[in-house]
């Protein structure tokens, strides 16, 4: 196959290359990978919420427990870190204090998966006391934490891997690996669109996720993976930010509110009550810890407190050239995302639904239309587990590494800084109605 096609064969080479190397990466055994390192690597969690306790605890566990041991338990609640010792079934202490925690277990390794504002003051500590370090998306929430954490793995030799799952999903190693391929030629703008749907996107305004301080709001928290996909997809990172964001859904809006669902006297008419008494791990992990620290997991999406967007629009302007366009909208009736790229030699869409009201329950498709050609789909390799097979990519990556291509390396602290630069500069542009340069916030991204 030659001529208009060329890009076709090169891709459909990568990707059976890439679905391969997927395929040995999943299927390695972590006492391999223990076994060259000669042991097991101490490892600590500090933040015992559902991704502490599941992502990076019970299958880090069950599927790469001959790598590492876990040695320490973190969290400010005692309480909930106790009751994922026992899920766990750990035999490991429990600690409020993080230094204490460091000082009488030692570990090699840390996952930090608190709150995302807490992040970077752990991340610094960790890679101060010479760990390596796992923390959740976001890195940062705020540019002054994104120059610390720089600053320190600079300083300290260490490594730090951002937990960026969502680029190791086979259909976005497909849409990654389409775009190497250069069947679009060089692309010049993407338009992107994000759905979160009632259930999903209302959930983040039951909780802590719901203020700034905390999250650093939506375009930091939940967008982080969007952009990071953006800038692995174009290799690029971002170089300004205009945006548009507003409160239209949530917090003030309704006539009636309460201060968490259960108990709640509009339960009847809210379509957002949510019963958090059905569903028993949270019940256990949440509901029964509540009195050390008062943590509502069912909190009302209408609090007045709420101050994070629903409702976002931005414009981006890459280091390469490339514009953006992209929305997130919090308040969907199915959840997923569309995006297309535009290329010099044609355009590659995506639409995909992760969940939605109508058969099947969840769908990706990709097209490929060249210029002055025919449109055509674009295969994807099947998959399983989190996330679009995504989680346990990423895990096997960290526990047990064997080689993979280039553009499946592990994420590192640049891309977790140009991922929330992207939202921090956002949510600057908003608060101060004006396009915010990446570089004044932080020099070298």
């Amino acid at each position: 196959m030659t001529g208009a096609n060329d890009g076709l064969t090169r891709r459909g080479f990568l990707a059976a290359g890439s679905a391969a190397a997927l395929s040995a990466l999943v299927s390695a055994k972590a006492g391999a990978a223990a076994a060259r390192r000669g042991a097991r690597r101490r490892y600590a969690i500090v933040g015992t919420g559902i991704r502490g306790s599941s992502m990076w605890g019970a299958s880090v566990l069950r599927g790469h427990g001959d790598a590492v041991e876990l040695a320490g338990l973190c969290d400010v609640n005692r309480l909930r870190a106790e009751v994922v010792k026992k899920h766990l079934g750990a035999t490991c202490p429990v600690f409020t204090d993080f230094d204490r925690m460091c000082d009488e277990t030692k570990p090699e390794l840390l996952a930090v998966t608190t709150v995302d504002s807490a992040h970077a003051g752990y991340i610094v500590r960790g890679l101060e006391r010479g760990m390596d370090v796992i923390t959740e998306k976001p890195m940062v929430t705020d540019e002054a934490q994104c120059r610390a954490v720089l600053e320190a793995e600079r300083r300290s030799g260490r490594r730090l891997v951002v937990g960026f799952n969502y680029r190791f999903a086979r259909k976005h190693v497909t849409i990654k690996e389409a775009l190497m391929s250069g069947a679009i030629g060089t692309v010049t703008s993407i338009d992107f669109n994000w759905y979160l749907d009632v259930r999903h996107g209302a959930d983040y305004f039951r909780r802590w996720h719901r203020l700034r301080e905390k999250s650093g709001s939506l375009l930091v928290h939940k967008a982080t993976h969007h952009f990071d996909l953006v800038n692995w997809w174009i290799d690029s990172g971002p170089a300004e930010v205009s945006a548009y964001g507003s409160l239209r859904h949530y917090g003030g809006s309704s006539p009636f509110r309460h201060t968490n669902c259960r108990g709640c006297p509009h339960r009847e008419k809210c379509p957002f009550f949510w019963d958090i008494t059905r569903d028993r791990g949270s019940m256990e992990l949440y509901v029964g810890c509540e009195s050390e620290d008062g943590y509502l997991r069912d909190g009302c999406v209408f609090r007045e407190d709420v101050d994070t967007f629903d409702t976002m629009n931005l414009a981006v302007r890459y280091a390469n050239g490339v514009q953006m366009s992209y929305s997130l909208n919090a308040c969907m009736p199915f959840e997923g995302y569309r995006i297309a790229f535009n290329g010099t030699r044609g355009r590659l869409e995506v639409r995909d639904h992760e969940r939605q009201p109508w058969k099947p329950e969840s769908e990706t498709e990709i097209f490929l239309t060249r210029n002055f050609g025919e449109r055509e789909s674009v295969a994807i390799p099947p998959a399983s587990g989190g996330h679009g097979g995504g989680d346990e990519v990423l895990r096997a990556l960290v526990f047990a590494p064997t080689p993979v291509p280039d553009h499946l390396r592990l994420p590192d602290a640049l891309a977790g800084a140009r991922s929330c630069l992207t939202g921090i500069a956002a949510r600057r542009s908003i608060d101060e109605r004006r396009a915010v340069r990446i570089d004044e916030l932080v020099p070298g991204t």
